[in-house]
C-alpha cells in the first residue's frame, strides 16, 4: 500500500518540496541526508523520504556549518597539534566541528588532509622525523575511529574496504570507511595489507557485498590490487581501485554510481 503513495522526483523537484537550493539538497544526498539513487545520470528521490527529511526541518534547527575560514583556522590548529602529538587537541578539533555540522568528508577534505600532507613533504625533504609522521597519522587514524557515524535511514548497501599486501597505509582505508558510513552504506573494514587471496576468500564468505573498494597508495602494491580486483569482478562483485588524486565525494559518488544503489 505504501508504494501506492510513493513516487520518485528528480532531485531538483525534490529540492523545491523541501524549500531548498538544488546545492543544498545534491550535499544531502551526497552525505546521506537525503536518500537518493542515481538512475540515467539523475538523481531520484522518493515523495516518502522527501516527506520525513521536510519533517525533521520543521524541528529546530542546528547553528549552520561552519565556514571555510573557520575551517581553515581549524585546518591550522590540528596542524600544530599533530606536529606536537597532543592527540586530545585533535580529537576535540574533530569532534567539534562534526557536531556544528561539518560533515565527515568536508572534515578529512578540507581540516584534516592539508595538515597532513604537508607533515608528509615535510618528512620527505628531510624536514621531519619519520616518527613525528607516523605519529601523526595514528593520531587521525584513532580520531576518526571515533567519529564513525551511526546510519540514517535506510542503508544503500554494503561495502568492503581494504588494502592489499604491500600497501601499509591504513589511514586511506579508515577515511573511506568514515564518509562511506557517513553515506549510509554498511562497512566491512579489513584495514591495510591484507593478501588477495583473503579478500577473494572474505567476498565469497559474505554474499551481501555490494562493492569493493581497494585503497592502492603503495605503486609496488599495484599488481596485487589489480590480481584480487580481477578475481573479485570475475566473481560477479563491482570493485573499485584508487589511490592519490581520488577524493573521499567522489569515492561516494563512485561507489553509488557502479552499484545504481539507492539509499
Amino acid at each position: 500500500m505504501g508504494s501506492e503513495l510513493e513516487t520518485m522526483l528528480e532531485l531538483q523537484t525534490a529540492a523545491d518540496a523541501l524549500g531548498v537550493h538544488y546545492q543544498t539538497a545534491y550535499r544531502w544526498v551526497r552525505s546521506g541526508r537525503l536518500p537518493a539513487q542515481l538512475t540515467g545520470g539523475k538523481y531520484l528521490v522518493s515523495s516518502r523520504d522527501v516527506a520525513e527529511v521536510g519533517e525533521h526541518r520543521q524541528r529546530p534547527q542546528a547553528p549552520a556549518a561552519p565556514s571555510p575560514a573557520r575551517l581553515q583556522r581549524q585546518s591550522e590548529r590540528l596542524h600544530q597539534a599533530l606536529l606536537d602529538g597532543d592527540e586530545s587537541e585533535v580529537r576535540k578539533v574533530a569532534r567539534k566541528l562534526v557536531e556544528e555540522g561539518t560533515t565527515i568528508v568536508e572534515l578529512v577534505e578540507q581540516v584534516i588532509s592539508p595538515p597532513l600532507r604537508a607533515i608528509g613533504e615535510a618528512w620527505h625533504s628531510g624536514n621531519l622525523t619519520i616518527w613525528t609522521e607516523h605519529r601523526a597519522s595514528a593520531i587521525v587514524e584513532r580520531a576518526l575511529g571515533d567519529l564513525l557515524p551511526n546510519p540514517r535511514g535506510r542503508r544503500r548497501g554494503t561495502v568492503m574496504v581494504a588494502a592489499v599486501s604491500g600497501d601499509l597505509h591504513s589511514l586511506p582505508t579508515i577515511m573511506a570507511a568514515v564518509a562511506l558510513r557517513e553515506a549510509n552504506w554498511h562497512v566491512h573494514h579489513l584495514g591495510a595489507d591484507m593478501p588477495g587471496d583473503e579478500l577473494v576468500s572474505f567476498c565469497d564468505a559474505h554474499e551481501e557485498i555490494d562493492v569493493v573498494v581497494i585503497s592502492l597508495t603503495n605503486p609496488e602494491a599495484a599488481e596485487e590490487a589489480a590480481h584480487a580486483a580481477d578475481r573479485i569482478r570475475l566473481a560477479g562483485t563491482p570493485t573499485l581501485v584508487g589511490g592519490a588524486g581520488k577524493t573521499l565525494g567522489g569515492l561516494v559518488d563512485d561507489v553509488q554510481l557502479i552499484t545504481g544503489a539507492s539509499a
